[in-house]
Formats: structure tokens, C-alpha cells, sequence
């Protein structure tokens, strides 16, 4: 479990409540990390994002749960915060309050890919949690 208790911790954990991207970097099956932006919800423990069926991000997951996330750095390269953790790919749904926290956040979103909450959840049905294990960076 991290603690959010340093000046920089707290600023993590701001960045996870506030930020509407994070990059997953996973591992493929040849050891090169595989970067991607993806949209997440913070409850506060874990990480959870959705995946479309059959990614690579999935398969890289069920190889190598181990994963990076970060976030955008400022316009000079600063500001850098990495959580390094473990993923799980759900076989259930999250609980209804966070999918309704999720889809809250990303309601804009949503509706710009010209999809409705329905269709964005029967598209990106597979749920994975990311639980952080440890953070790094620096704030300028």
C-alpha cells in the first residue's frame, strides 16, 4: 500500500482524482513495454480503466500483470509522476457506484466518440484493475 502522506504523494493524488489521462504501459510477449493512453477512475486504492475484448493490452496483462502508469508531464518535461503496480482483469463488472463514478467522469467523452453509456459499455466490457505498489517522480 503507498502513502499519500509526502508533499509529492499528495500531489499524485491529486493527479489521480483530477486527471482525465493516464498512460498504461504494459510488457508484450518480447519484453517491450507498450504504452497507451487510457481513461481511469481513482477510488482512492486502485486504478480501474475498461478494455474493448481481445487488445493487447490483455494478453499483455495475462502474460505480465505487472504494469507503469503516468501521467503527462508539463510543457518542459517536469512534473513527472509514475506508479509502478500489478494489474487484474476483472470477470465481473465493478460495483455500480464506481461505474457510475467512471461513467460520470468520462460522460463528455463518451458522447464525443458518438456513443451512448450503453454502447460504451457493451464495447468496453472488460474491466482491469490496477493496484499501485509504488510511486516516483518529481514535481518542478
Amino acid at each position: 500500500m503507498i502513502h499519500f502522506n509526502s508533499e509529492f504523494g499528495r500531489y499524485v493524488k491529486r493527479r489521480l482524482r483530477r486527471d482525465q489521462i493516464i498512460w498504461l504501459t504494459t510488457v508484450d510477449a518480447r519484453n517491450s513495454p507498450q504504452p497507451r493512453p487510457v481513461w481511469f477512475h481513482w477510488d482512492g486504492h486502485t486504478v480501474l480503466l475498461f478494455s474493448e475484448e481481445d487488445r493487447a493490452k490483455i494478453r499483455h496483462i495475462a502474460g505480465n500483470p505487472r504494469v507503469a502508469l503516468n501521467f503527462n508531464t508539463n510543457e518542459e518535461g517536469g512534473d513527472v509522476a509514475v506508479l509502478l503496480g500489478e494489474a487484474r482483469i476483472l470477470d465481473k463488472p465493478p460495483p455500480p457506484s464506481r461505474m457510475s463514478k467512471y461513467v460520470k467522469k468520462y460522460s463528455e467523452g463518451i458522447e464525443s466518440l458518438q456513443m451512448t453509456v450503453a454502447q460504451f459499455k457493451d464495447a468496453y466490457d472488460v474491466p482491469i484493475v490496477i493496484t499501485p505498489q509504488a510511486i516516483r517522480g518529481f514535481v518542478d
